[in-house]
């Protein structure tokens, strides 16, 4: 997927409106003056990573988030956990459709337009509407910047030959593999305020047009000019000076957009561009204009001439002349100040036109319209001392989320002037070592058959009854957090309404039932027993311990030591030792026990339980939670890359779950697609395997020769409760809790759409902060527009530019915390899981 659409929170498409002068657009009236926000900067700095348009640029969660008020985001995802228009509109998505001679790549060897698809077909085709309007410095965005910005992915994707200076591998890896089921883009239409167009590819979910639409999309995140000043930076160096889109040469600079140290370098880039004459690059010049011809689009109304491209760079130039950076975004806000060394950064309401289609959720419109004149961003040191100055006033948000015993004492005091608002950490499961023979226990462990009670279903299963997930919350989270039951938190509202009817099918509670589990323990473990007499073995439970061969059952529970996953492996270790095990408790902290657990042979028996934990950051959509149990049930599964098979059927559950009974079955977890005895016959004796591949390819084959192909959200739904079933009723996990961060806010502000997972850290729930108890109103223009699927409202802001004044961009959504395995990284199942799955 494309780094603009990745996340759904970067960039998307934009042309431009009329303006040509080097200043932000005036500030019209907005609710509130000054938001003041505040986050730790513990290493004194107040950004760790770079912008720039590369993969490597805004990687970081604040160049993330200031970036999120700099640009507007093409789509989001609501809180809802569906995705909603914001700058752009899904207009289509059609299915197995003709590709035009119109729909184009660039092709970076020949260097030409080129329509190599033309007459085969396309498995989809995703038209896309997206507002154009003012990039902050007033001038036009126009299709030059769209076809620019895709021009460059494909450049810089691939290498060209050996010396192919447009070449970068990081942004190879990034986009290489979403680029080649590109079939081309056609532009449908083009007018003064959108562009409409087309995307064809070799890809398709067939359950889910937003999942399908997402795999590529082109929105600038720059004017063409800027992207071709830093890329020819990158490309050539400037001045002496060596830039780099990924790492810091020696002799110069990762390039990075808002550096004052880099903007002499920015003005000579764009002055050298204007003397040599030549002022519109190759990618949008070349055979360019034979399709402009296919389109109707003369180049004036593509934004092709000289003359507008003069305009540009002379914008660049004073732009760098009055900000010191180059940062020209579509806005609502630019970068008037970075001043580094006092962590601070200045954002200033530019209010350039914007046009866009910002959704609804729940009836609730997506805030589109900006609540600030300025927002100030300031880095602090310490945190306490930041958190105080919130409760006093002194800043409105304190952008670092904090575990609430953090907080306590500044809510104590000053509770009648703050607001905690919640984010969705980490979550935590209990990893069971299932290595072994699942009848007897015994493991050939290097050589010495010993004995492993997790290898034992009953055993595993028991676990979620004998730990009580209330008590881990209440006690040992002192109420930060809430009982989890599935690898999908709360927030994540369509996954974890579907699973919890199976849970609660299964009889899961949050106080769980110890004498139900010690005796789900004891008939497992007597089962194996007599398995164990006919091998020549000995289990035998006397005077409350369990026995193997004359010697105590041992487990191994490692507790990590930097949270309160250590008391959480204390508390299991109580209970395990009221299972009548003997326990050994390992406190070790993150680098040990995560080679013993996922890098290590599990046969070895180093562990018996894990205390895992994974960072969380946003709501993922259904493709990715697609992955969920090929990820957890088969390929972590005790360790990476295991393969495990899980061999509960569906036929298991019914049995489980309905006493047999499938008319019971299908209504207990209202099953919508296998909704009658018939349909769900087909499926009866797949497996938790199959299900757990089912999701992800979407079609997959099974026992009986019965094939399985997706079709719907409905059919999807319905084998994704299976598939959790399957998991839970094996158990090889154990979910035990989510864990919560709070933000700070003064009562000044208000979050008119908060994210249930972030909170106020992702795009949203950062565009809806607002002064507190102000009405929010609509649009200052707008006009409804139906499309091919829906009616939206066409959002359109315009002001005339100021001669005084300043500007700035957009982004995503990222936690903070160093995690389970690394920081923050993102715990959202896609294509490739374990890029995205992150333990702490």
């Amino acid at each position: 997927m494309s780094r603009k659409v990745l996340g759904l929170f970067v960039m998307g498409l934009m042309l431009l409106s009329t303006f040509y002068v080097a200043k932000p657009a005036s500030a019209a009236e907005v609710p509130g003056d000054t938001l003041k926000i505040v986050y730790l900067a513990a290493q004194g700095s107040l950004f760790m990573g770079v912008f720039n348009p590369s993969p490597d640029g805004m990687t970081d969660v604040y160049t993330n988030r200031v970036w999120y008020f700099l640009n507007d985001a093409a789509i989001v995802m609501g809180p809802d956990a569906q995705r909603h228009g914001y700058r752009c509109q899904l207009v289509d998505v059609k299915y197995n459709v003709q590709v035009p001679d119109s729909a184009i790549i660039w092709n970076g060897t020949s260097k030409k337009w080129e329509a190599p698809y033309a007459g085969k077909t396309a498995k989809s085709a995703v038209t896309w509407k997206c507002g154009l309007g003012q990039w902050v410095d007033g001038h036009k965005i126009t299709l030059a910047d769209y076809l620019f910005s895709y021009a460059m992915d494909w450049e810089w994707a691939y290498q060209n030959g050996e010396d192919d200076k447009y070449y970068n591998e990081n942004w190879g890896n990034a986009l290489q593999g979403t680029l080649e089921s590109i079939m081309g883009i056609n532009v449908d239409k083009l007018t003064d305020d959108y562009i409409e167009y087309t995307v064809y590819q070799d890809y398709v979910v067939p359950y889910s047009e937003w999942a399908t639409a997402v795999n590529y999309m082109v929105k600038p995140g720059f004017p063409w000019q800027v992207y071709y000043t830093v890329s020819k930076m990158v490309a050539e160096g400037v001045n002496g000076k060596v830039f780099d889109w990924s790492t810091q040469p020696t002799d110069g600079y990762q390039l990075d957009m808002i550096d004052p140290d880099q903007a002499p370098y920015f003005k000579a880039e764009a002055q050298a561009i204007l003397n040599s004459g030549e002022l519109i690059p190759v990618w949008l010049s070349s055979n360019l204009a034979d399709y402009l011809q296919k389109w109707g689009i003369s180049k004036e109304q593509a934004g092709l001439t000289d003359d507008m491209a003069k305009v540009g760079y002379e914008n660049i130039i004073k732009w760098v002349d009055n900000y010191k950076n180059i940062l020209i975004g579509d806005g609502p806000y630019y970068v008037e100040k970075y001043d580094p060394k006092a962590m601070t950064v200045v954002l200033k309401l530019a209010n350039n036109k914007r046009v866009g289609f910002p959704g609804e959720v729940n009836g609730q419109k997506i805030p589109f319209e900006p609540f600030w004149k300025e927002i100030d961003i300031y880095g602090s040191l310490n945190d306490d001392t930041a958190v105080l100055a919130v409760a006093k006033g002194e800043y409105d948000l304190y952008w670092y989320a904090r575990p609430y015993n953090k907080l306590a004492k500044a809510i104590e005091e000053y509770g009648d002037q703050v607001n905690p608002i919640k984010t969705i950490a980490v979550w935590w499961s209990l990893n069971l070592n299932l290595v072994g023979d699942p009848q007897t226990g015994l493991v050939n462990s290097s050589g010495t058959e010993k004995f492993n009670p997790f290898a034992i279903r009953e055993v595993r299963y028991a676990m979620n009854w004998l730990v009580n997930r209330q008590y881990i919350v209440s006690q040992i989270l002192q109420g930060s957090g809430a009982p989890l039951f599935g690898a999908e938190v709360s927030g994540q509202v369509d996954a974890y309404t579907n699973y919890m009817k199976v849970a609660k099918a299964l009889g899961l509670t949050a106080q769980g039932d110890e004498n139900y589990a010690l005796k789900l323990i004891d008939e497992g473990m007597n089962k194996a027993a007599q398995a164990l007499k006919a091998k020549g073995h000995t289990l035998e439970k006397k005077d409350g311990k369990w026995y193997f061969d004359g010697e105590p059952v041992t487990v191994s529970v490692i507790a990590r030591v930097e949270d309160e996953r250590l008391d959480e492996g204390k508390y299991i270790a109580q209970l395990l030792e009221k299972a009548g095990f003997q326990v050994n408790l390992l406190q070790w902290q993150r680098s040990q026990a995560s080679k013993a657990v996922y890098l290590s042979d599990p046969s070895t028996l180093q562990w018996n339980v894990y205390t895992e934990g994974w960072v969380v950051s946003g709501i993922q959509d259904v493709a990715s939670l697609a992955w969920d149990f090929w990820f957890f049930d088969i390929y972590v599964d005790p360790n990476w890359g295991t393969d495990y098979h899980n061999p509960i059927t569906v036929r298991d559950l019914v049995n489980v779950i309905a006493g047999g009974d499938v008319n019971k079955f299908i209504q207990t977890l209202d099953l919508k697609y296998y909704n009658t005895p018939d349909k769900l016959n087909d499926i009866m004796d797949w497996t938790g395997y199959d299900l757990a591949n089912v999701l992800p390819y979407a079609e997959w084959t099974g026992p009986n020769n019965v094939t399985v192909s997706l079709q719907s959200l409905d059919q999807f739904w319905d084998l994704f409760k299976l598939a959790y079933g399957a998991h839970i009723y094996n158990a090889p996990r154990v979910y035990t809790a989510e864990t919560w961060n709070f933000f700070l806010t003064n009562k000044k502000i208000q979050a008119v759409m908060v994210d249930p997972i972030s909170g106020v850290g992702g795009f949203l729930g950062a565009r809806s902060l607002a002064p507190a108890k102000t009405e929010t109103t609509t649009t200052s223009a707008t006009e409804t527009t139906k499309t091919a699927t829906q009616s939206t409202t066409q959002s359109t802001t315009t002001s005339k530019p100021a001669a005084t004044t300043t500007s700035a961009t957009q982004t995503s959504s990222g936690g903070e915390k160093g995690g389970i395995c690394g920081p923050a990284f993102l715990v959202g199942l896609a294509v490739v899981p374990l890029l995205l799955r992150r333990r702490k």
